[in-house]
């Protein structure tokens, strides 16, 4: 009998229930510990803004909230104004009657991610062994980039608990022989949700819905998997719908997923000297010595204006100061910031990108490897992997246009992961042969 390698026996040992509980407690430990040490009654980052939306959604006056400016979606708010309700938050008090609720909606966060962290290792088992599943788990699950923020009442542990979810529940739908409608019906649930928690992804759904009909007429053995796609991103639209009709009724646009996007091109398409693509605050752009000498004018006037006005402004100026050379000189910078956390204009550099770089570079490597054998081998590739690899390109495509951030990339990770990992399963092995005894 031959001598088990090194891979086989690390397989048979990943494959032990025990380890893969011991992952999913490692992540639900990491994060849960992060909200214990971490955690503070003052809001921090954008927790004001979703804390607003909450209490509008509830019915409670907030002298600072503009129900005509759409940041980002319900979902999120929805998601805490039961804890926002519970806690009497008032923010003509900036303050919590009860600090216990808040806490308790920042420690969701905790299951949010051990959730993702599941999802990702029961995709990852089925087209993958035990080895890629755990660490994919943990990738996911510990991902320093979300990691760092998940003590906070942000959207991207339940964005990576939706996108997961929806992964694992789309690949079930695809592979299954006839339509499984309750699989079918959750990624529907799933996708929607995460649209409406981070709604750039209402572009993705309709960028990858055109590329599905464009398909169908030339991919004929891949119709079953077709359909059942254009009926998950249907589903998810007709979630998206309420939505959809509210901004409508207030902006007057359709469809208008944000009321932010000019102010992310003004960034991208900025280029005086020191800048480069990087976003900036309002107050940044009108105190900071750097900035206000350029952009202060400019913010003051636009900023008195009415909200679909002021995009209209800011998309205006945009299209006044774009050139070719700069705009790209931006995005590989903006790239650059998506991936590893850098160069951000007028900030000092710091050790932090360090872990995104050891992290992130070698998954950019690994993918573009698989993306080589897949087109090179493509008809071994199931049709849910394609289709999975061209919603993470057009969600980097669409995000790499607007000033980026190193969350943004890490939200699209456990698609990216998923995918080179089930490539690099398929065609590449690595075997370590142990001494004999």
């Amino acid at each position: 009998m031959a001598e088990p390698t090194l891979f086989s026996r690390l397989s048979a040992s990943f494959a032990h229930p025990r380890a893969t509980l011991s992952a999913l407690l490692l992540v639900f430990l990491a994060n849960t510990i992060s909200v214990v040490l971490r955690h503070d009654d003052q809001l921090i980052w954008d927790e004001g803004r979703y804390v607003e939306c909450a209490l509008n959604h509830l019915g409670t006056p907030v002298p600072t909230f503009d129900p005509h400016d759409f940041v980002n979606g319900p979902g999120y708010p929805l998601v805490l104004a039961p804890f926002v309700k519970a806690s009497g938050f008032r923010f003509n008090q900036q303050s919590a009657t009860s600090a216990a609720p808040l806490f308790l909606a920042r420690l969701l966060n905790a299951f949010f991610m051990t959730g993702a962290a599941a999802f990702v290792f029961l995709t990852l088992r089925h087209y993958t062994n035990p080895i890629w599943a755990t660490l994919g788990a943990l990738w996911t699950g510990l991902h320093p980039a979300i990691l760092w923020m998940s003590f906070a009442l942000m959207t991207e542990p339940l964005a990576l608990f939706c996108l997961s979810g929806f992964i694992w529940s789309f690949c079930q739908t695809l592979r299954s022989p006839s339509i499984p409608w309750r699989w079918l019906t959750a990624a529907t649930a799933f996708l929607g949700w995460l649209t409406l928690t981070r709604v750039f992804f209402g572009h993705v759904i309709v960028a990858t819905g055109v590329l599905i009909l464009i398909a169908w007429p030339i991919l004929k053995a891949w119709r079953p998997a077709l359909q059942r796609t254009l009926l998950i991103l249907t589903g998810a639209l007709i979630i998206c719908a309420p939505y959809l009709h509210h901004t409508w009724k207030v902006t007057g646009t359709f469809p208008c997923w944000s009321t932010n996007s000019g102010e992310l091109l003004y960034w991208m398409t900025s280029h005086h000297p020191g800048e480069n693509g990087h976003w900036f605050s309002y107050e940044d752009a009108q105190n900071d010595p750097h900035l206000a000498p350029n952009h202060r004018a400019f913010f003051e006037r636009t900023l008195k204006l009415p909200v679909t006005e002021r995009e209209a402004a800011f998309k205006a100026q945009a299209k006044a100061q774009f050139t070719p050379s700069s705009f790209a000189y931006n995005w590989l910078c903006n790239l650059s910031r998506l991936a590893f956390g850098f160069p951000r204009s007028f900030q000092p550099e710091e050790l932090r990108p360090l872990p995104l770089i050891f992290l992130h570079l070698p998954l950019i490597l690994a993918t573009l490897l698989a993306a080589f054998i897949a087109l090179r081998f493509w008809r071994s590739t199931p049709p849910e992997i394609w289709i999975l690899t061209a919603f993470a390109a057009f969600y980097l495509g669409g995000t790499s246009l607007a000033s980026g951030l190193p969350r943004y990339f890490a939200a699209i990770t456990p698609i990216l992961f998923i995918v080179t990992a089930t490539i690099l399963h398929r065609h590449l092995r690595l075997q370590i042969a142990l001494p004999p005894k």
